[in-house]
């Protein structure tokens, strides 16, 4: 028997309407699909797939993320790891190598200027395309996610040759070759890092090498070569007299041609030519400095060690005679609209000098 919901009267089971009220009889699985069917099942649903989407960015985020790339990238800076550079660093310019040798000598740079590691780290988090390196997406992680790669900046090495059939190399791997003395060549462009450069040359028949570590970093992409003890050398060649020469039967006989090495550091900014490139602290534009870097500076050395920070930008001194020393270098360009905006390395460089002034 059905009982109807209205009338509350009885009714036959195969019956479908009440024989009183005229009421519809539902049967007691249509009661229950009809319950089911008005349970928010699909909110549920839906509110789930949100959730896990977003659990999932967030863990992707949080390992793959730019944060995430960049200090991973700085934790590989500072544990020396290899494998970790190689992988994170995708240059943007197909030139630039990454291997064995460039991470080496990006390491041996960080070795002996740890602060540097603090200026990446700075021009990473301000997303800043300057610097020794930016931050690039190069593809997507299971095809939705941005993948973040470190693209190293280009330093192009210029060199002018002193002799002739000049040929540089990096380790055992060669750079190139100027034919010519007194000529120029560029060569790179080569990522961040302290190279150590062989020059092979001959000079007044003389072969001569020469070795130099070559620091190349900082805000400048073009970074100048000086060879100056191959210089030096040829004007002692050029000095030798009689008495330096063996006499064999009246005969005047050259010893045999000895390969000289000569081996020296280089900073970043070298005088080329007749310019003058000057710095007291040539890199004082490019990371933290330390009392150390200061020491065996005079007061005067000091006074112009801090204020080249400001001439870098184009400050236009009201001293006539700083202006006077700067205008004289040959990289100084006047710049009446600077702003005074300068890099936290560069505003920490300038109270550190002062206060040692």
């Amino acid at each position: 028997m059905k009982k109807c919901p209205i009338c509350n009267e009885m009714n036959r089971k195969q019956q479908e309407y009440c024989t009183h009220c005229k009421a519809f009889l539902a049967s007691r699985y249509s009661n229950k699909k009809r319950s089911l069917l008005k349970t928010p099942v699909y909110p549920i649903l839906l509110l789930a797939i949100v959730l896990v989407a977003i659990t999932s960015y967030y863990a992707m985020e949080t390992k793959y993320g730019r944060k995430a790339t960049t200090e991973h990238f700085i934790s590989a800076l500072i544990e020396q790891d290899h494998d970790a550079l190689h992988e994170l660093i995708v240059p943007k310019d197909s030139r630039i190598s990454i291997n064995a040798e460039s991470i080496g000598a990006l390491l041996t740079l960080v070795e002996k200027n740890p602060s540097i590691v603090q200026v990446v780290e700075t021009n990473l988090k301000e997303k800043t395309d300057e610097g020794m390196f930016s931050m690039r997406i190069t593809g997507k992680r299971f095809g939705l996610f941005p993948r973040y790669t470190i693209n190293p900046t280009g330093y192009i090495l210029k060199v002018k040759s002193i002799g002739e059939e000049t040929v540089l190399s990096i380790h055992d791997t060669e750079m190139g070759y100027i034919k010519k003395s007194k000529e120029q060549a560029e060569f790179g462009p080569y990522m961040a890092g302290i190279y150590p450069i062989k020059m092979t040359t001959t000079l007044n028949d003389e072969s001569v090498r020469e070795e130099i570590q070559a620091n190349v970093f900082g805000a400048k992409q073009s970074v100048h070569l000086a060879f100056d003890s191959i210089k030096e050398l040829a004007i002692a060649t050029n000095t030798e007299t009689d008495n330096d020469l063996p006499v064999v039967q009246n005969d005047v006989v050259k010893e045999e041609p000895v390969e000289t090495v000569i081996v020296k550091e280089v900073i970043k900014e070298v005088p080329v030519g007749g310019s003058n490139d000057h710095f007291i602290i040539s890199y004082s534009g490019d990371v933290f400095l330390d009392t150390s870097d200061l020491k065996g500076l005079s007061k005067d050395d000091l006074r112009l060690a801090r204020n080249e920070i400001y001439a870098r930008h184009g400050y236009v001194f009201k001293s006539k005679e700083l202006q006077n020393y700067f205008g004289s270098q040959s990289w100084y360009e006047p710049n009446p609209s600077f702003d005074g905006k300068m890099t936290e390395w560069e505003k920490h460089n300038i109270e550190l000098i002062k206060s040692q002034e």
